[in-house]
């Protein structure tokens, strides 16, 4: 071996070994422990009301071997034109149900989210903040983003944009060309969920805060000669956006959502976060103690200036845009505090006066293979932990207690079992649930979960059917309806269990039935089920009915 090999063999395996010892050492394992802590939160079962709708979509895009120009769940709204958006997602969903039931899904959803936090912290690493305020950064971020973790359509969008805003970052610093992996990303990201145009906006955003914060001299721009190819990323990331089952209108679909009054209005999900919950609490600190880091360092990038000010406006617009805070923000928030940290440990000195400090001694490490062993041993732990918590929300099945405590799901059991399909007016969240159960057997419901499909107008009808407004009862009728299933204690079961002209047919623990008076002997119903004893809705009625005593 000649000197300069055996030269280039020793430096490769001197790398190494500062690396190995970068692992093992305390912060390394600190930032490993992290790594495994945060998949926690995001691990959950399935409480995405929309989730089951787009499990049937999945389904019946295979049978038909093609998108479906009308939804087949609703008998309101079933001439009008759907564009799938998020069809590959379905499709998806729906071989991983085949596979191995709602536990892969879970399992996938969870992996992916985790991906998008992985990304988060690979971006924050960018600026060399420390492994201390690294890890905590990512520890408040998880929390931040509480309430709208856990498996569902939204968290392949939280990902991607978390892996684009990584890649641009990356460019803008380092240059080179991995930026380019978004161009692909983008074909598969336009045909998984139309939110894609999020990661489009995030390019546009930071491309003209770059302009504008070099007029503004603001600090640590990036250089002027990776703006262009940034915009030449964009046009090709847009113009491959639109290899898309449903071609070019996908690019505007998202935009309607956006603009859709009645959703932001009448959707939980798109309501203004309330932080008189205790879930949206740590939100709302890291976003407050966000702009106080700022202020108190006067030290930000343009690029960074701009996504922080859109992504907090989005987020308190839609609570389901915490996603988005959590994504951009993170790094900002990390950055911040990575700034603010020897400040405030100067000015805490400056308070506290003592004697000086003998000079720091030098730390000697424990051997390599104590630290391999510890490290082991405590990973493996961290990973018992993980996977004690990940099984039980992989072994859940549709019909299980836990989904019959928040899905009709002993409901649709029985409406199953009816020998002719119904019309049922249905609550909003809990079309998904029966459209998935029931759609086979040709019941149709009043409204699901697709707002963009369902529009404005029939959202505002269904709003007001929904809180008793003067004519609910009509808008009921008029459509057709054979049968209203709505949960109970409810304003608008509550006034029908009053009302002459409408008769209690059903009532589980969850759910209540009334049919109209005058349709009782058309109307086909399956006989009252009784439940045995044990079983799933045996166990829900019994469990809501202690919950109900309790809370009296």
């Amino acid at each position: 071996m000649t000197s300069v090999a055996a030269e280039a063999v020793h430096e490769e395996r001197s790398r190494f070994r500062a690396r190995l010892d970068s692992w093992t050492s305390p912060s390394g394992l600190f930032i490993a422990a992290v790594l495994v802590i945060i998949a926690l939160p995001v691990t959950r079962t399935i409480q995405d009301p929309d989730f089951w709708w787009h499990l049937r979509a999945g389904q019946l895009i295979l049978q038909h071997g093609g998108l479906l120009g009308n939804d087949p769940f609703t008998y309101t709204v079933a001439n009008h034109h759907w564009t799938m958006h998020e069809w590959l997602n379905e499709v998806l969903f729906a071989v991983e149900f085949a596979i191995g039931g709602l536990g892969l899904i879970v399992l996938v959803l969870s992996a992916v989210t985790w991906l998008g936090l992985f990304a988060i912290m690979q971006k924050a690493r960018l600026r060399n903040p420390g492994r201390g305020v690294l890890g905590l950064g990512m520890l408040i971020a998880v929390v931040a983003g509480f309430p709208i973790w856990g498996p569902r359509v939204q968290m392949i969008t939280f990902a991607f944009s978390a892996l684009t805003l990584f890649l641009v970052e990356r460019y803008m610093v380092r240059g080179g060309k991995a930026m380019w992996v978004l161009v692909p990303l983008f074909v598969l990201w336009s045909n998984l969920h139309g939110e894609f145009v999020i990661g489009l906006g995030f390019m546009a955003l930071i491309l003209v805060a770059e302009v504008v914060g070099g007029r503004l001299h603001m600090p640590d721009p990036a250089q002027r000669s990776r703006l262009l190819p940034l915009l030449y990323l964009l046009i090709a990331c847009t113009a491959v956006s639109m290899i898309n089952l449903n071609g070019p209108t996908i690019l505007f679909y998202a935009a309607g959502t956006q603009a859709s009054a009645a959703q932001q209005s009448l959707i939980e999900e798109w309501f203004s976060p309330s932080f008189h919950d205790w879930e949206v609490l740590v939100y709302g600190a890291m976003m407050l103690s966000l702009a106080m880091l700022i202020v108190f360092n006067r030290r930000i990038r343009a690029r960074d200036v701009a996504l922080v000010l859109v992504t907090t406006a989005l987020s308190l617009q839609s609570a389901r845009h915490i996603e988005l805070f959590v994504a951009a923000s993170t790094p900002v928030f990390i950055d911040q505090l990575a700034l603010a940290t020897p400040r405030m440990r100067a000015a805490l000195g400056r308070l506290r006066p003592g004697p000086a400090r003998a000079p720091a001694r030098t730390r000697v490490q424990p051997p390599l293979l104590f630290r391999l062993t510890a490290c082991a041993m405590v990973m493996a732990g961290l990973g018992g932990v993980y996977i004690a918590w990940l099984v039980p929300k992989m072994q859940l099945q549709p019909y299980s207690l836990a989904y019959a405590e928040e899905f009709p799901v002993c409901a649709a059991q029985w409406l199953a079992a009816a020998p002719a399909p119904l019309r049922i007016f249905n609550q909003y969240g809990e079309g998904g649930y029966l459209a998935y159960e029931l759609s086979s057997h040709g019941d149709k419901v009043f409204i699901f979960g697709d707002a963009a499909l369902m529009g404005d107008q029939m959202l505002e009808t269904y709003a007001s059917a929904e809180t008793v407004a003067p004519g609910w009862d009509s808008i009921i009728r008029r459509f057709g309806t054979d049968i209203v299933l709505y949960d109970i204690n409810t304003p608008l079961t509550d006034v029908l269990d009053h009302a002459a002209d409408w008769t209690k047919v059903y009532q589980d623990g969850l759910s209540v039935a009334f049919v109209p008076t005058d349709k009782l002997s058309s109307v086909k119903l399956p006989p009252v089920p009784h439940w045995a004893p044990g079983s799933v809705c045996a166990r829900q009625l019994k469990a809501t009915s202690n919950t109900g005593a309790q809370n009296q």
